[in-house]
């Protein structure tokens, strides 16, 4: 085993520590308690929550207005967010978890599970319960996109997809801290995939805006960050599911070594209670990705 002297161990330590914490302040990466952050939901019909869309649909064309996009371009992107982000249906469905890393929770086989009018969801079977984000349907307070920077990626007569800066910072929860500090620094950017046709959300990828896709700092090198989101349109609830959920972060740092946090949930059989009821939690931060 190598000796360091005193000198230089002292060095390390210090350039880790101006490394790491920086001007930025990291948000604290524990979960809330699931009664907390649910003491206040309110419920939707089908009339409400559409206007709800509505407005959103209004809200993010003000805001493509500003940018370079075409009339049409503008339209199909207000039009599918409005799509994507929604309240949280009173519904039951099946949720699979397959998880891979370091602190990764262990992969549950396929299971019923029932959204409640708490907002939260509890298993059919145990006594088991969870946050509202493991929910298929996502909700949204607000809007982490820069879309007057909006550019086109690709496009055929099928699809077309949209590139975004994004303005907020994720949160990695399965991660050693050094590698969360350098996750909160870096630049993020999400590509919306959209069908021309519908008008609506097909996928929502994020990873970081490196042209690798990567991030490298003194200590941390982060070789894979990326979040991804796929959609289909649910009968049932009259809107579009979130399907499947990936989160994939792969690295190593000095301190901590090698890490790895990689989860799939995949929700299917999603049966909307009727008449259809939306949940809106009385959240003002951002949600639907922040631990995905």
């Amino acid at each position: 085993m190598v000796q360091l002297d005193p000198i230089k161990s002292c060095f390390i330590w210090v350039l880790a520590a101006l490394v790491l914490n920086g001007n930025c302040e990291v948000t604290s990466d524990s979960v809330s308690p699931l009664d907390a952050s649910l003491h206040s939901t309110s419920i939707f019909n089908v009339t409400e929550i559409q206007q709800y869309r509505d407005d959103r649909y209004h809200a993010f064309q003000e805001s493509l207005s500003k940018g370079k996009l075409s009339k049409e371009h503008q339209d199909l992107i207000a039009r599918a967010l409005s799509k994507a982000y929604s309240g949280i249906p009173l519904c039951s469905f099946k949720f699979t978890l397959d998880a891979q890393g370091n602190k990764a929770f262990p992969s549950e086989d396929e299971a019923v599970w029932i959204v409640t009018k708490l907002g939260g969801t509890e298993s059919e079977s145990s006594e088991d319960r969870r946050h509202y984000r493991d929910a298929p349907i996502s909700y949204v307070p607000n809007n982490p996109f820069d879309l007057a920077q909006g550019t086109v990626v690709s496009e055929s007569k099928s699809s077309v997809k949209f590139r975004f800066p994004m303005t907020p910072r994720l949160i990695a929860p399965n991660l050693d801290s050094d590698a969360v500090r350098v996750l909160r620094k870096v630049d993020w950017v999400a590509e919306l995939t959209i069908d021309t046709k519908q008008k609506a959300p097909i996928s929502l990828l994020l990873t970081l805006a490196s042209d690798d896709g990567r991030a490298h700092a003194p200590l941390v090198s982060i070789d894979v960050a990326r979040v991804e989101f796929l959609y289909q349109y649910n009968e049932s609830c009259q809107f579009y599911e979130v399907f499947s959920k990936l989160r994939h972060f792969k690295g190593s740092s000095l301190f901590s070594g090698d890490f790895l946090d990689k989860t799939i949930k995949t929700f299917t059989n999603v049966q909307c209670e009727q008449p259809i009821a939306f949940l809106l939690p009385a959240k003002k931060e951002l949600e639907f990705i922040e631990r995905y």
